[in-house]
């Protein structure tokens, strides 16, 4: 079953509440084989190259469990390992993980270079947080896309 951010009322109705929790945030299939499920998430990202010092800021476009999706101003090189720090808006603390970058483009339009970040050591706590925000999130938007359906009667 593939379940994006994005759900369609169709894909709504062949889901119970307890499935999008659960099970369908953490399998989602497709063609990058992503084992967690992303939403749209704008946050402001600290982070450090691996090597070195120096913070510097991005913006998240996208989260999942699995990984987040990263703008900078810089070009990152393809594979670089990255420190990253970000506050979730259900969490207490910021959460703090180790990525890759596996996944790299210019964004011509925001003037931005994308960068898809694989998480590659997570606390499993913040991990959970995150997938619970993500469920969260894909049930919020099912049901704002279900008031905002023009009604068949």
């Amino acid at each position: 079953m593939t379940l994006t951010a994005e759900v369609t009322r169709h894909e709504l109705e062949r889901l119970s509440v307890s499935e999008i929790d659960e099970s369908a945030v953490k399998n989602a299939a497709g063609p990058y084989r992503r084992h967690y499920v992303r939403v749209s998430v704008a946050t402001t990202i600290a982070y450090t190259r691996d090597g070195s010092d120096v913070p510097k800021t991005g913006h998240s476009s996208d989260l999942g469990g699995g990984g987040v999706r990263l703008a900078t101003d810089e070009d990152l090189p393809l594979g670089s390992v990255l420190m990253l720090r970000f506050p979730l808006p259900t969490a207490e603390r910021e959460v703090v993980v180790r990525g890759r970058i596996v996944l790299s483009f210019y964004n011509a339009e925001d003037r931005r270079y994308m960068h898809g970040i694989a998480f590659t050591s997570i606390d499993p706590r913040d991990q959970e947080e995150i997938v619970r925000y993500v469920a969260s999130e894909v049930q919020r938007q099912a049901v704002d896309d279900d008031e905002n359906e023009p009604s068949t009667e």
